[in-house]
């Protein structure tokens, strides 16, 4: 009895190690590069397509992923030449097609055509480009193996690095930021939207984010570091499209690419409630600074034909001793008279209540400050405004940023 039980046991085990998927393989191999099956078709001024010869297969490793939703019906797959986006069909894509993943494309019947400039591989109808249909793609996409590494990411650091061959390839931009990083989420809720990926040359890369993204409602992250996704092109506009938010390596935003902690506002008056009457800032030097309560804002205008030279000085801004890349965003406006040296921003440690005595240093907007002076107790910052003949300026916000390092 004993023997028999031994028995069922020892074949069930058996069973269920057959059951296993074995892994798959394609057998044959391509005949055709990815650049050579792009090289078949010139973008023309409108949406059009050019035949490919029969017999044709490519392969490459995928790269795209609609796991998070943002990638809508269509994989990119790249080879050591180039790169396509191969129309689907098919909503759930994941995880028949992983990231990694080897595939063999039999171009058979297909054509290779373009969407406002992007290059495609699918089909033609009725004057566009169609995907393959999900009960079809079995006749037209073979895995081969198991997932492995994604190819290495292009990097990218100016709008003006880009090139054709560079387009549905997987790229990272570097040392680049949101434009509306802190302020904006990625996508508005009732349609895809376009949001500024600022290059460190100050060129433009459009991010493009779906609606249906699970991190279309997430706020964009704030501060430096690097992007990556897969590049694409609308019309003349290039577009970056994000896997997951696992591509965003600023902050707190995903990948594990920047500082853990992110880039955070560790100080900012109120200007809905008078920081020079209840906030501790003090106007020195010449009168002129005022608080502009109709606008929340620090304001000075000098209507007259000689000079005022006005100080705004902050109150000791403390706590920057855990922050490291500190730095001042302001937001300010002006319609200064022509000359130099209208406006100008200082840092000090030394301020004890008159500014003339204390040793100021003169700084830019998002200038790196020296760790050991945000660390002083004593740190201020302060805003000189020297002019006349009717010139003014307006701040209409303050940020003290800086990187956590606990």
């Amino acid at each position: 009895m004993l023997v028999g039980l031994l028995l069922v046991i020892f074949g069930t085990a058996c069973e269920k190690e057959l059951d296993v998927a074995p892994v798959l393989s394609y057998d044959g191999e391509a005949n055709m590069t990815i650049a050579e099956l792009c090289e078949l078709h010139a973008v023309g001024s409108q949406d059009s397509y050019s035949e490919i010869p029969d017999g044709t297969v490519i392969t490459g490793i995928v790269t795209s992923s609609d796991k998070s939703g943002n990638c809508y019906k269509y994989l990119t797959i790249q080879d050591e030449t180039g790169a396509i986006m191969i129309k689907i069909d098919d909503s759930s894509l994941d995880p028949k097609y992983r990231i990694g993943q080897r595939v063999y494309v039999e171009c058979g019947d297909m054509v290779i055509g373009d969407y406002r400039k992007n290059k495609q591989l699918g089909f033609w109808i009725d004057g566009s480009m169609a995907g393959i249909s999900s009960s079809q793609e079995d006749l037209y996409i073979f895995r081969d193996g198991v997932c492995g590494a994604e190819p290495e990411a292009v990097t990218i650091t100016s709008k003006y690095d880009i090139d054709e061959s560079m387009y549905n390839k997987l790229v990272k931009l570097e040392n680049c930021h949101f434009d509306d990083g802190g302020s904006e989420i990625y996508c508005e809720p009732n349609a895809s939207t376009s949001r500024n990926i600022v290059m460190a040359d100050n060129s433009i890369i459009v991010l493009r984010t779906s609606n249906y993204a699970n991190f279309a409602s997430e706020i964009l992250p704030e501060g430096n570091g690097d992007i990556y996704g897969i590049l694409t092109i609308y019309n003349t506009t290039p577009q970056l499209v994000i896997r997951s938010i696992e591509d965003v390596h600023i902050g707190n935003g995903g990948g594990g690419g920047g500082n853990v902690n992110g880039t955070v506002t560790v100080f900012q008056p109120n200007l809905t409630n008078d920081p020079i009457a209840n906030q501790g800032w003090s106007v020195q030097g010449d009168a002129g600074w005022f608080y502009y309560a109709a606008g929340e804002a620090f304001a000075i205008q000098n209507p007259n034909s000689t000079t005022i030279d006005s100080w705004l000085v902050s109150p000791a801004i403390t706590g920057l001793e855990d922050y490291e890349d500190v730095y001042v965003e302001i937001d300010d406006n002006a319609n200064p008279t022509p000359g130099s040296g209208l406006f100008e921003m200082y840092y000090t440690t030394d301020f004890n209540g008159s500014f003339t005595p204390a040793v100021w240093t003169r700084f830019n907007k998002n200038e790196i400050l020296p760790d050991y002076v945000v660390a002083n107790q004593n740190f201020r910052i302060a805003f000189r405004y020297k002019d006349a003949n009717g010139a003014n300026w307006r701040i209409n916000d303050i940020k003290v940023k800086g990187t956590s390092i606990r």
